[in-house]
């Protein structure tokens, strides 16, 4: 087949390399897959992407700074900022897409995918070429512009991310399959010790329950440490909740690895805490570190009971049990023998393997392409 991978993001330049953008791994590693298989990949995303695909580029200079307008007269120094970041992501957007659907008309793509970002659904319907999308996100609250905008395309092709997902957005848009995430297995390998610490990994927001992993870590006192990006630090959520309860060698606070580090960082975990506070629709970070034979202790909201084996690759807490329900399950934890922990590690890596590898994951995508393809041909026909 060939192929067009639309990633229109600023975030896919070096300059936000730091930045926790867990869909640009995804998308390589989901275009490397493709061509690895045969088919001619043609990836549209930022100047300096490394892909085995053909690469098309954004307007560098769209990436590399943020553009002002005589429009943000009047506006204090931060807001200007934060508009001018805006315009100009907007900005790449629509140029990027808009380059990318024409380019695909003249060498013949069969099938777009829009992994990111919603310009797209506009421009395809110039260009009646077929597409698919990819849906990150929890379903929005009717008020959000992304709301309206779901039901201003419901009869586009989106795929999920996870099966709780699919059925939170049932009657708001058409779904033509879920697919799983996959990773790397040799990046992220497998170590059947483990560590003593407890990790975290993401944003120091509420609903990914940071002060809920501290206070479940302080209470067995296991240290814990802690990773995410500098952005995050500036918003008063972390300097109220988490700044305060740093302590060296008790909670530590890293900046966002790469792949390679975070690797390294779970193999050397005793458990991942995940007590997330919302309807995650997959979570990236209970896959990388059971690849790494690492359990994952989280509560059950979202895709979490689709992506851990209550009890055998770690623990699924109600969310009603709240702090304590995590810290049992720490608890249980340290109760195995080391023979039965070791046993744990190693079902983590087996369910890795059989049900999250980015193989998996690609013949998934190739499975849907191929039915949106033929479902194309008979509409024209």
């Amino acid at each position: 087949m060939k192929i067009g991978l639309l990633m229109p993001s600023v975030y896919m330049g070096r300059k936000y390399k730091d930045k926790i953008f867990a869909p640009k791994e995804l998308f390589l590693h989901l275009a490397d897959g493709l061509v690895t298989n045969g088919h001619t990949v043609f990836v549209y995303a930022a100047p300096d992407t490394k892909t085995k695909a053909h690469l098309i580029t954004g307007e560098g200079a769209l990436v590399e700074r943020d553009f002002i307008s005589p429009k943000f007269r009047g506006l204090d120094r931060l807001a200007k900022l934060k508009n001018a970041h805006t315009a100009t992501k907007i900005e790449y957007e629509i140029d990027l897409t808009v380059k990318a659907f024409l380019h695909a008309k003249k060498v013949g793509v069969q099938i777009m995918h829009a992994y990111h970002d919603f310009m797209a659904h506009y421009v395809n319907h110039l260009s009646n070429l077929p597409t698919v999308y990819t849906v990150h996100d929890p379903r929005p609250r009717p008020e959000h512009i992304e709301h309206w905008r779901f039901k201003h395309f419901p009869n586009d092709n989106y795929i999920f991310i996870s099966q709780s997902q699919k059925q939170n957005f049932r009657e708001l848009i058409h779904s033509i399959g879920v697919v799983y995430h996959g990773l790397d297995t040799g990046t992220f390998s497998f170590d059947k010790q483990g560590g003593t610490y407890l990790g975290f990994i993401g944003r120091y927001i509420k609903e990914k329950g940071v002060v809920e992993a501290i206070s479940a870590a302080t209470s067995v006192g296991l240290p814990l440490k802690m990773v995410s990006d500098d952005a995050y630090r500036a918003l008063a959520y972390y300097q109220k909740n988490v700044l305060p309860r740093l302590k060296k060698g008790v909670v530590e606070d890293e900046t966002f690895y790469g792949e390679n580090d975070r690797g390294k960082f779970f193999r050397n975990a005793f458990a991942l805490l995940f007590p997330i506070q919302w309807e995650e629709p997959f979570g990236m970070v209970m896959i990388e570190a059971m690849s790494c034979g690492t359990p994952v202790i989280a509560f059950d909201r979202g895709s979490v009971s689709e992506v851990v084996k209550n009890g055998e690759t770690g623990f699924v807490v109600p969310p009603k049990e709240g702090v304590a329900g995590i810290v049992k399950a720490i608890k249980r934890l340290q109760g195995l023998s080391p023979e039965a922990y070791q046993a744990m590690r190693l079902a983590c890596r087996k369910h890795v393997e059989d049900n999250f590898t980015i193989t998996r994951m690609v013949a998934d995508h190739e499975r849907l392409y191929k039915a949106v393809i033929e479902k194309s041909k008979h509409r024209k026909s």
